[in-house]
């Protein structure tokens, strides 16, 4: 049976800590798959006490499991914004 939504839902769920763009890693697998957030719910979490935002990741083409999934689903606490260095175009044309 599925917890009962709280009475100030839905002012009082929180934000969610990623937006449909954000590039995330999942960081409770050994595979270490990535991809983009496409898509969020506020669902049922059996695993915690109450309801939270889970997320519809589209996995990267290079990410470990692609090549059986396009996409997977994630609760936010297993998952962390992938962050990249920025590339200085500037210095890369410079040192050609």
């Amino acid at each position: 049976m599925f917890p009962i939504l709280f009475q100030k839902f839905p002012h009082e769920i929180g934000q969610p800590k990623f937006v449909i763009g954000d590039r995330v890693r999942f960081i409770s697998q050994p595979a270490e798959d990535y991809g983009i957030v496409v898509g969020l719910q506020f669902a049922p979490a059996v695993h915690l006490p109450g309801w939270a935002w889970r997320y519809t990741i589209r996995l990267d083409f290079q990410s470990p499991n692609r090549a059986w999934t396009d996409s997977d689903l994630a609760w936010e606490a297993d998952l962390q914004l992938l962050t990249t260095a920025p590339v200085n175009l500037l210095c890369k044309e410079q040192s050609a």
